[in-house]
């Protein structure tokens, strides 16, 4: 054992053991009490005397003496006072055996808000994952997968709409998961049920970012779908903000790039697997680098969209970008939300 400083012991009793009420007894062979310290009259011992057999005071240590091992512990035993501790029976020198106990009660509680948090975050992914396939398949697999699409695939003339919450993976990483999930739930909401109202699709949430798709079903320009989505977007996590501010809980901005034109769009999957919609192409990942480089309550979109959205021009101002990992800059154009925008 290493030569520990008085208050090197000191430190550690009162780091492990001070709020633990530790109580000690030595037992002999078979059980009998031999000798007793710290704090008993916690965990109901009130009347010890010397020679009884601990095993009538302790039902758990019948039959345990003299026990098998050197050493053994039981966790969260709960004493027949009531209290929960930690059990711990070590042999000592001329064959005795100690007999420690530590108040357990802090931890047992820990334990249990442990498991209940572990089942509230097993209902909220529940939820969440109800949510998300209602999304992706309820709304959009009743108009999408009765399309005449190719599996191999089929090029047209798409809007792609990527949007992000900004500050949400940081977040996700210093609160419990069951806050996290509170949280995307109430954020997903906000910028999923845009995409779906203006005629797109939610081809994929990706953690905290959503890919939207418009102009796989007939109607408007996808240009112009994804431009009111966006501007929708914006406003539901702007009024959602102000709902949060009031309940004192943390808010987040989303970040928006959009960018049109043909697109590779098929359903993908093996015969064994669940068939899912894709779409490939230049424009998917201009629309990726311009939601990347916008910045919080911005949204990107490229020439095309752009030129195709004309009733909203006027909500747009050029912007000077160097677009990574895409071989079509083009011109951008950026709309930045105020203040007092939503």
């Amino acid at each position: 054992m290493p030569d520990l400083a008085p208050p090197v012991l000191e430190y550690l009793y009162n780091l492990s053991f001070k709020d633990r009420s530790p109580a000690f007894f030595l037992l002999e062979k078979d059980g009998r009490l031999m000798n007793w310290g710290g704090n008993p009259e916690a965990y109901g011992f009130t009347d010890l005397k010397k020679g009884e057999h601990m095993e009538e005071r302790i039902l758990l240590l019948e039959g345990l003496f003299p026990p098998d091992d050197e050493q053994m512990s039981l966790s969260c035993v709960t004493m027949e006072s009531g209290i929960s501790a930690d059990v711990h029976i070590f042999s000592g020198e001329q064959g005795y055996y100690w007999l420690l106990l530590l108040d357990a009660t802090l931890k047992e509680a820990h334990l249990v808000a442990l498991q209940q948090e572990a089942n509230e975050l097993r209902l909220f992914r529940d939820r969440h994952l109800k949510m998300m396939n209602q999304y992706l398949a309820k709304k959009n697999s009743e108009k999408v997968f009765h399309l005449t699409l190719q599996e191999p695939g089929d090029s047209k003339y798409l809007s792609v709409l990527f949007a992000d919450i900004r500050g949400f993976t940081s977040y996700s990483e210093k609160i419990s998961p069951v806050r996290v999930l509170k949280s995307l739930d109430e954020y997903m909401t906000a910028i999923v049920r845009p995409v779906l109202d203006e005629g797109g699709v939610a081809d994929k949430i990706m953690g905290d970012a959503v890919m939207g798709v418009f102009g796989i079903l007939p109607g408007v320009s996808p240009s112009v779908q994804s431009v009111k989505a966006g501007f929708r977007m914006i406003k539901n996590v702007r009024s959602l903000n102000k709902v949060r501010q009031r309940e004192k809980q943390d808010t987040f901005d989303i970040g928006i790039g959009i960018a049109s034109g043909k697109a590779v769009l098929g359903i993908i999957g093996s015969w064994d697997r669940r068939k899912t919609l894709s779409v490939i192409g230049r424009y998917v990942n201009l629309a990726s680098e311009l939601e990347k480089q916008a910045r919080p309550n911005e949204i990107l979109i490229d020439e095309n969209t752009f030129r195709a959205a004309d009733d909203f021009q006027a909500d747009f101002s050029k912007a000077t970008l160097s677009l990574q990992g895409t071989d079509m800059p083009g011109q951008v154009f950026s709309y930045e939300a105020a203040e007092d925008d939503g």
